[in-house]
């Protein structure tokens, strides 16, 4: 399932704009429509919609990847939940011509779980209060399987179970609970979504979930929507370790190539946007960054 599958092959100034392709388990509806604000040309291309429709993984959710190519750019959409008829992912070019390629591959077949009504493996239930909308939600989950996530929350919610108490209270948001179920225990294997990973990082990390924390790790490593720097800077804020080796391996290789690349990166987005305000862009530098150059404030920085 880690193949991409090309959806179409064909021109941005082509004249078609509707497309219907084969995907796995159903069909992939393109759209392509021209958009010109303001009459611009600075403000004009293409808008391009791909629609999954299914015709056999009917209420059978699974997580893909979507790839576009236009013109000279690439942009790769990553942790997509695809779940009966829905958008699949869309991007605005600003080209007018050249090619446009769409690809698309399955990443990983779910089993969803309705948390919602119990079941003979999940008794034990989860009540949550959110003190600001006022709302109460309440989940059924199985222990066992969240048991093998870790983390201090799961573990004391089998503590409350083993002492033959079978509802436990949690006052956090709604939002929050919804997401860190979503991601252990309604589906048979942990996900990991792209619009959801920035708050999973901050719960595993407040709970100790170090098998979801390897999890987000896997999912950064492979992403394109985040660059070197940024995985960097998580990796050393929450002491992802692989993620922190592989991006030096890959980008960083010796402690000179790590400043010589830092000061390319902050030179183009600060010395000429902040000049009036910042003397030195440097100092913007996070701190981990310069302790990774064995740098300090006894060192200037020369652009």
């Amino acid at each position: 399932m880690d193949i991409w599958l090309n959806l179409l092959s064909d021109r941005l100034e082509s004249p078609r704009f509707d497309f219907v392709t084969e995907f796995i388990g159903g069909k992939c509806i393109i759209q392509k429509d021209y958009y010109d604000e303001e009459q611009s040309s600075q403000h004009s291309g293409w808008l391009i919609h791909v629609y999954f429709t299914p015709s056999e993984f009917l209420d059978r959710p699974f997580v893909a990847d979507i790839c576009f190519r236009y013109g000279k750019r690439r942009r790769e959409i990553m942790g997509v939940l695809i779940q009966n008829k829905c958008l699949f992912g869309h991007v605005r070019a600003m080209e007018k011509t050249g090619r446009l390629i769409i690809s698309a591959r399955i990443r990983k077949m779910l089993c969803e779980i309705d948390l919602s009504t119990p079941s003979s493996s999940r008794q034990f239930v989860v009540q949550n209060f959110d003190n600001q909308l006022n709302e109460n939600k309440i989940f059924y989950v199985n222990l066992a399987k969240l048991s093998l996530v870790g983390g201090d929350l799961f573990k004391k919610w089998k503590n409350e179970e083993n002492l033959d108490v079978n509802t436990t209270t949690e006052h956090f948001e709604n939002s929050a609970i919804q997401i860190l179920l979503e991601a252990t225990a309604k589906y048979d294997d942990i996900v990991i979504l792209r619009h959801t990973v920035r708050r999973l990082i901050h719960l595993a990390q407040k709970y100790r979930m170090h098998k979801l924390m390897r999890a987000i790790e896997d999912f950064l490593s492979e992403t394109k929507l985040m660059s070197w720097d940024e995985k960097i800077l998580m990796a050393l804020q929450y002491r992802m370790s692989p993620l922190y080796v592989q991006v030096q391996r890959k980008y960083l290789l010796t402690p000179w190539n790590i400043l010589c690349r830092i000061q390319r990166l902050y030179i183009a987005n600060y010395a000429h946007l902040e000049s009036a305000d910042c003397s030195n862009p440097y100092n913007k530098i996070h701190k981990n960054l310069l302790q990774m150059v064995m740098m300090s404030e006894e060192n200037v920085c020369i652009g």
